[in-house]
């Protein structure tokens, strides 16, 4: 791979586009990208069951699988006697949470709130909590939960969490276990038959791209592995607010994780789920962020690195995803020109990616040929990659400013 010194213009410039909260030196983005990782220890991760599950408990496949195990087997003292750490991890993440996390939200109301709906579906492992808390409090989740204390439910719950017992470990950690497969099983129940629909339109889109600027076939077959491998993260809104509401964000990707998310529309008081079209194109953008080059060392993903790049990974992102939903938000005019609709998240960015692969297609550079195979992990030239990454941010500045100024 071509790693000569970039000239003095490029190593000079330094953007910041609408999207990204902190400037992005194309220089040193370049230079991170073109360094050779480990992409392929995500799915490692992954079969091993060591990848997170975005739940409160901050838990990973092997230990939820762990728990829930042992508990249906009666045999959570050998967890006890062999790994306690186990069971005691997810509930010192949760008391983090309700002590000194993000006050987003009454986490302690939330979470004794979720817990008696979960009672009320008669699900075992909340039942089986709310016994033990009768015995330690006389009161009853259901009872803790019509509270209007809510700064005594978060004192609660921090008391709880804060130094348990075993038999509080025991009760709390399958229950926290038992939330997070529900949570799961939740975005599945609604969406599965969408996410493998998506898997074979994404993988399409980046199989007849690839072939026209050459991505190496084993970048390809990366891909399709990632593709295979994702799913649903929990859905859980004490680690994460999970409505449109707070973020704008109709669905989400957690970066080395390969789990994907749809949220629900509205905000927390008045949530409801997605039409079956938004949930699509939704997975399509996620399941792109899951099909690129990713590394938990140094948190890249396409072509974002420790937050640099963000307007770029996310231009190329939801451009493929056009293309993979049929280009709904690419319209073409009278006159022979496009435009990128007002409802296409990301506008400017993708329209940038647009008019760079538009000209690689024409031959009149390879800019967009060497942005998408590096988004997928295949950089052949540090040079070509900065020289690329300048002219996405000159095109990207140049676009969002004519879409301030105008009706375009």
């Amino acid at each position: 791979m071509e790693r000569t010194r970039p000239t003095p213009t490029l190593e000079q410039m330094h953007v910041r586009g609408q999207y990204e909260r902190r400037r992005t030196d194309t220089a040193n983005l370049a230079a991170e990208l073109s360094t050779p990782r480990n992409t392929e220890r995500l799915m490692t991760d992954f079969d091993n069951g060591a990848t997170q599950l975005r739940d409160v408990g901050g838990m990973i496949t092997a230990q939820r699988a762990a728990i829930l195990e042992a508990y249906q087997s009666n045999t959570m003292h050998n967890i006890i006697t062999t790994c306690p750490e186990l069971l005691s991890t997810p509930i010192e993440n949760l008391h983090r949470r309700t002590v000194s996390g993000n006050q987003d939200q009454p986490v302690g109301h939330n979470f004794f709130a979720n817990a008696a709906g979960f009672i009320e579906a008669e699900l075992p492992w909340a039942k089986q909590f709310d016994e033990l808390l009768r015995n330690r409090t006389s009161a009853s989740i259901n009872d803790i939960s019509r509270s209007n204390d809510s700064v005594g439910k978060d004192r609660l719950l921090a008391a709880i969490t804060e130094n348990p017992d075993i038999e509080t470990m025991k009760s709390l950690s399958i229950y926290l276990a038992g939330r997070s497969l529900e949570g799961e099983k939740y975005l599945k129940q609604h969406y599965s038959e969408a996410l493998e629909r998506a898997k074979s339109s994404v993988y399409t889109t980046s199989q007849s791209i690839g072939t026209t600027t050459g991505l190496r076939t084993d970048m390809l077959e990366r891909v399709a592995g990632q593709l295979q491998r994702a799913t649903f993260g929990s859905f859980d809104h004490l680690e994460g607010m999970v409505t449109t509401d707070n973020s704008g964000a109709a669905g989400d990707y957690q970066i080395g994780s390969l789990r994907v998310e749809v949220q629900l529309t509205g905000d927390v008081r008045s949530a409801g789920l997605r039409s079956a079209s938004e949930a699509y194109g939704t997975i399509v953008h996620e399941l792109h962020h899951a099909g690129s080059a990713q590394t938990q060392e140094g948190y890249r993903c396409g072509l974002q690195v420790n937050g640099e790049g963000l307007e770029a990974n996310e231009g190329m992102t939801e451009y493929l995803a056009q293309l993979s939903t049929g280009s709904p938000g690419i319209e073409q005019l009278p006159d022979g020109s496009s435009r990128i609709r007002h409802d296409v998240a990301y506008r400017a960015p993708v329209f940038a990616m647009f008019a760079l692969h538009e000209q690689f297609k024409a031959g009149k550079n390879n800019h967009f040929a060497t942005l998408f195979n590096a988004y997928h992990g295949d950089v052949r030239s540090q040079v070509r990659l900065e020289q690329a990454l300048d002219t996405f941010y000159q095109y990207d500045i140049m676009i969002s400013d004519q879409l301030n100024s105008s009706a375009l």
